[in-house]
């Protein structure tokens, strides 16, 4: 990942939009002062990324992202990875509180030197659009996760170590996840899924067995010999039914046919005539001539009522005539009140022009109190503004202070220019002695020869112990195999054996099944032989013990095979690993002949002096002369080392005072700068005032400590002449304290006029509304009279007078009570109308039910032939109905007897055929108690036995069908147990102690071999790094190369190590064919810790790396390393925002 293009705006610190352009920076610095928002830009990069900054301290902790004035940041990192360019962006908003990222957007660009996107141009692919799905979309684009990152490309404050310090399972996990490895552990679980589903289907399939144990070649043919009978049982019983059903047809066509006829003599006999049938006929003949006369009346009393009505519809209504009457008394009342109406709206006008011109007056009074107030208010303005500027005066006179601690500057001046003299001869004495010390040190050569012939040493003392413990377990290996051979040996014996006594087994049963079925004089079934004589049954052969057996011989036979091949890969796993240690040792040996020449002179007694050194790490290797020959030269160097190391540490300790010494200079001379600046500030902030003029200050750069007596001088000169002008101004500030309050009693004056003024004006206000009310109610009632007298004469124009208007009244309501008598009488004629009818109903409802009742009781016979009624005489319609029942009745009693004596022989013929059926299906095995009960129960049996014939034949395939299941099943267990053991070796294989740990070692081999080289330059040629164990190790070859634990260095010596293991990561991961190409690394501090002499090496060392293909970029405060670096984006802070500007190429 190489970054491009960097877009902020509200993030952090940065809130405006900065855009930091990386564009031809293989190689730049973030520098700028303490706090200006260099690690942010970092931050930015990172949560562009992944959402969240290593900073934060949490994954979701994203509201650090939002400025604390702004409520929305938008950030935009446009990048490169291998030959395609990509950009992300997210977007974070405040929103009720709470701070959520709105939108994000992960896209590629079709052209990979694009730096945005184009309206017209190629449309980006859109790889991720939504939170959820960017962070793995990132992950997978990169082959890093956010702790990754941060620990690879991204190095934070502080943590360039973590990676460095990190157990060993950690730093495997991320080793594997940089070589793109993961999918081993892929490989690895899956194995295992595949194990556990091959072993549950095992079990499933071992379960399914168990369910076929009753499938067997003799179920087969006693199901098929089931099939057989059935089958003639059901042409049997497909003869006997028909019988059965026609002997109840007959039975039940005899009974319905006496039933029938003696329901008909019973309903025949039920007939009689109704009582009273003569004077239900003379009522209604006289209730119809009342009827009639009841309707003359009424219709007499119609014929008046409607004369009544027309002559009340020819005279005036009533209620025309009360409304004219009501509008000459409207009118007389309205002419009588017109002249006190008009009075009234004349006295109003006359009021309302009074009030207007009261209202004009007082207006005019109220604008000249408003122009006094305003003209005095102005004047208590001048006033204090007049006090405010005094007032101000004296505060700024009165806060000149002179600095603390001014006066005794000269003395201390003095001396610290006294020690940094005798500490800068010091430092060249100490420098001198040191650089002759190393310059020796560098003549005797390198001493990561004897380093590496140390570790070759103990390399061969750990591969002899391993290729004893390899020998011996291969030994192990191979007698158990040759166990396993000798069961699988017994186990195929015991197989073969027990198959043999199963076939016999299953010869024999197939000869007791054919036994019972040979027949004198036919021909055998086997031999197709003629049987002369029939042999007897055979004993059970035991086929089931048979087969349980062989079943038993070949589970053991799989098991001791699948022993044996385990065995097997034992032997040669153990094998493969003696040959590689005897590869190793060999190697090992050469290696450590060529590192080892011969001893000079004098060495041996040396290595006598130095027994610390001659144990090398503290451990009796006892490697006999090679290991002498090593201690001897490691004493001969050690001398040379210990010179070394006094002159540097007396060295050390002289820059240190020497540095010490020009850091008191230095504040002491930003102090003097700190009390010319305050000077200066001063006096230019009373530039208006005309303060005493100052001494110039020392020029900027120099490096004299300055005069300071010139400088307490200046400060006494602007103290006294604040002291007197402060006393004047406290003078000044009495009179204008005065003339201010006699402008606010003038104030007040006026403003109280202005209010008695404003009171009397509202007053007038309100009467004048008052009167405009009043004179506008009067003239609206005066013009409402008018109008409507006007409207009343037009109404009235056409209407009767005042005097005619009583008698028309007294005629409407003569015709009025004419109209209500007639209606009167005709009310009652219809009642009695009414009356009559009612009457005439109810006879007829007695002669209509008398009527009914005969056809009723002729309907229910009607399928007999009843003779046709007389409907004019009803008494003989009746006799003529009864007489004829009595007849038929008779004759249909004695045909009912000859049919039930038929009916009873029927029935007895067919539970003769039943009882033959019952028989047949009892001797079957079928129960006649499924047939049911009834006549019906035979039409049952061919169902019963069709159902019985069809289970059989489901029964026979069902056997046929579990006998080829089941060896199917066998089958697919037996493939089942093969995938289960190869699953569960490879699964073994790809646990994390096994081929993971062997792949992240190898590659931790070739890390630190490079990572190694990087800190022999950084260090000086005194440090190589090492690894064993998983714990890390650096090789002191000024310490005689003793190995100790990268815990044990101290901080710059840390910031060495770890800055070389992550150079290497960056350096050689692509040698280790990983799946991630780091094409970045950026460091962030660190340097400050480093002495000149290092931190030189460590800028050569990065301008070095630069060179390649990786982009490398620096945080550093060191101005010296800053101004080797090409390119700078300087950062600094203003009182708004933080802002980047780039510097270099």
């Amino acid at each position: 990942m190489r970054p491009v293009r960097l877009e902020l705006n509200g993030f952090a610190g940065f809130r405006v939009a900065t855009v930091v352009d990386f564009t031809d920076a293989d190689y730049f610095a973030l520098v700028g002062s303490t706090g200006s928002g260099k690690s942010t830009i970092l931050d930015a990069l990172t949560f562009a990324l992944y959402g969240t900054a290593y900073r934060w301290g949490r994954s979701n902790a994203i509201s650090y992202a939002l400025a604390p004035t702004s409520n929305r940041c938008t950030v935009s990192l446009t990048f490169d990875v291998a030959s395609q360019r990509y950009q992300v962006a997210r977007e974070v908003r405040r929103i009720g509180g709470q701070v959520q990222q709105k939108a994000v957007s992960l896209v590629r660009f079709a052209d990979p030197t694009a730096g945005a996107v184009h309206p017209n141009g190629p449309q980006p692919e859109v790889l991720a659009g939504e939170i959820k799905e960017l962070n793995a979309a990132v992950e997978q684009l990169l082959g890093l996760s956010f702790d990754d990152f941060c620990q690879c490309v991204v190095l934070p404050q502080g943590d360039f170590a973590r990676f460095l310090s990190a157990n060993t399972a950690d730093r495997q996990r991320i080793l594997l996840k940089l070589l793109g490895a993961a999918h081993y552990e892929g490989i690895g679980k899956r194995a295992g899924v595949q194990r556990d589903a091959a072993a549950k289907e095992v079990e499933v399939l071992t379960e399914q067995l168990g369910r076929y144990a009753d499938a067997t070649p003799e179920a087969e043919a006693e199901a098929r010999a089931r099939v057989s009978a059935l089958e003639l049982l059901a042409t049997s019983v497909d003869a006997l039914v028909p019988g059965v059903d026609e002997a109840h047809a007959r039975a039940a066509e005899a009974a319905a046919r006496a039933q029938a006829l003696g329901g008909q003599a019973d309903l025949l006999a039920s007939i009689s005539a109704p009582h009273g049938v003569e004077e239900l006929q003379r009522a209604a003949d006289d209730a119809q001539r009342a009827v009639e006369k009841a309707r003359e009346a009424e219709a007499e009393a119609g014929r008046a009522l409607a004369d009544a009505h027309a002559a009340g519809r020819a005279a005036p209504e009533r209620a025309a005539i009360e409304h004219t009457r009501d509008l000459h008394l409207e009118r007389a009342d309205l002419a009588a009140r017109r002249e006190r109406v008009f009075a009234a709206a004349d006295r109003a006008d006359w009021e309302l022009a009074r009030h207007q011109e009261q209202l004009h007056v007082r207006a005019a009074a109220v604008d000249a109190a408003r122009a006094d107030v305003a003209e005095a208010r102005a004047r208590l303005d001048r006033a204090h503004q007049a006090h405010d500027e005094v007032r101000r005066r004296r505060d700024r006179l009165a806060r000149v202070r002179t600095p603390e601690g001014l006066s005794v500057l000269a003395d201390r001046v003095a001396e610290l220019a006294r020690q940094a003299d005798d500490a800068e001869r010091r430092l060249t004495e100490a420098s001198d002695r040191h650089e002759r010390a190393a310059t020796a040190l560098a003549a005797d050569g390198d001493g990561s020869r004897l380093t590496e012939a140390r570790g070759a040493l103990d390399q061969l003392d750990e591969v002899t112990t391993d290729f004893a413990a390899a020998t011996s377990e291969l030994g192990d290996a191979i007698e158990a195999a040759a166990r396993t051979d000798a069961a699988v040996s017994d186990a195929q014996f015991l197989l073969d054996a027990r198959t043999g006594a199963l076939e016999e087994a299953r010869t024999l049963a197939g000869a007791g099944r054919l036994r019972p079925v040979l027949r004198a004089g036919h021909a055998c079934p086997v031999c197709e032989q003629t049987v002369t004589a029939v042999p007897p049954p055979l004993p059970d052969p035991a086929l089931d013990a048979a087969e349980a057996g062989a079943a038993g011989a070949t589970r053991e036979h799989r098991e001791a095979l699948s022993r044996h091949q385990e065995a097997m890969a034992t032997v040669t796993g153990r094998q493969r690993t003696v040959d590689a240690l005897t590869v190793r040792r060999t190697m090992i040996e050469q290696q450590v002949a060529a590192l080892l020449p011969e001893l000079p002179e004098g060495a041996a007694g040396e290595a006598e002096a130095f027994p610390g050194v001659v144990s090398g790490s503290g451990r009796d290797r006892g490697s006999g002369p090679e290991r002498a020959r090593l201690d001897g030269l490691v004493a001969a160097r050690n001398r040379l080392v210990a010179t070394e190391e006094q002159t540097r540490a007396a060295a050390g300790e002289a820059r240190t005072v020497h540095g010490t010494t020009l850091t008191a200079a230095g504040a002491l001379r930003r102090e003097l700068d700190r009390a010319r600046t305050v000077l200066d500030t001063q006096l230019g902030a009373l530039t208006d005032l005309e303060p005493p003029t100052a001494d110039p200050a020392a020029p900027e750069g120099s490096e004299d400590l300055g005069a300071p007596g010139d400088l307490t001088a200046a400060w006494a000169r602007l103290d006294a002449w604040a002291r007197a002008g402060t006393a004047e101004a406290e003078a000044d500030l009495a009179v204008a304290a005065t003339a201010v309050a006699t402008a606010d009693e003038a104030h007040q004056d006026a403003v109280a006029a202005l209010e008695t003024a404003d009171r009397e004006h509202e007053e007038g206000r309100v009467a004048h509304t008052r009167t405009v009310r009043d004179a506008t109610a009067a003239e609206a009632g005066r013009t409402a009279l008018t109008a409507r007298l006007r409207e009343l004469d037009a109404l009235l124009s056409a209407a009767p007078s005042a005097e005619a208007v009583p008698g028309l009244l007294a005629e409407r309501t003569r015709l009025d009570d004419a109209v209500t008598a007639a209606a009167v009488r005709a009310d009652r004629t219809r009642e009695a109308l009414g009356e009559a009818l009612a009457e005439q109903q109810r006879t007829l409802a007695g002669t209509d039910a008398a009527r009914s009742e005969l056809t009723a009781a002729r309907d229910t016979v009607a399928a007999l032939a009843p003779p046709r009624p007389d409907t004019a005489d009803l008494a003989a319609a009746w006799a003529d109905l009864v007489d004829w029942a009595a007849r038929e009745a008779a004759g249909r009693r004695a045909e009912a007897l000859g049919r039930r004596a038929e009916a009873r022989a029927a029935t007895d013929d067919a539970d003769e055929l039943l009882d033959r059926l019952d028989a047949q299906l009892s001797d079957h095995g079928l129960d006649p108690g499924h047939l049911g009960e009834g006549p019906g129960r035979a039409a049952h049996a061919p169902r019963v036995v069709a159902i019985a014939l069809e289970r059989a034949r489901a029964e026979a395939e069902r056997i046929v069908r579990d006998l080829a299941e089941a060896a199917s099943v066998r089958e697919r267990a037996d493939t089942a147990r093969t995938r289960q053991q190869v699953a569960t070796e490879l699964a073994r294989l790809m646990r994390s102690e096994r081929f993971p740990r062997w792949l992240a070692e190898s590659a931790l081999d070739t890390l630190v071999e490079g990572a190694s080289e990087s800190l022999r330059q950084l260090s000086g040629a005194r440090f190589d790094l090492s690894h064993r164990k998983g714990e890390f190790y650096v090789v002191d070859h000024a310490d005689a190369d003793t190995e100790r634990s990268v815990r044990t260095l101290s901080g710059g010596e840390t910031f060495q190590a770890s800055l070389a293991l992550a150079l290497a990561l960056s350096e050689q991961l692509a040698g280790l064919g990983s799946a991630t190409k780091l094409e970045s690394i950026f460091l962030d501090e660190g340097f400050g810790t480093l002495d000149p002499e290092s931190l030189d090496t460590v800028a050569d060392t990065l301008e070095t790396l630069a060179q390649g293909d990786r982009m490398v970029g620096l945080i550093t405060h060191v101005p010296g390393l800053a101004e080797r670096v090409p390119v700078r984006f300087r950062v600094r802070r203003d009182a708004h925002s933080s802002v980047v500007t780039r510097e270099g190429a």
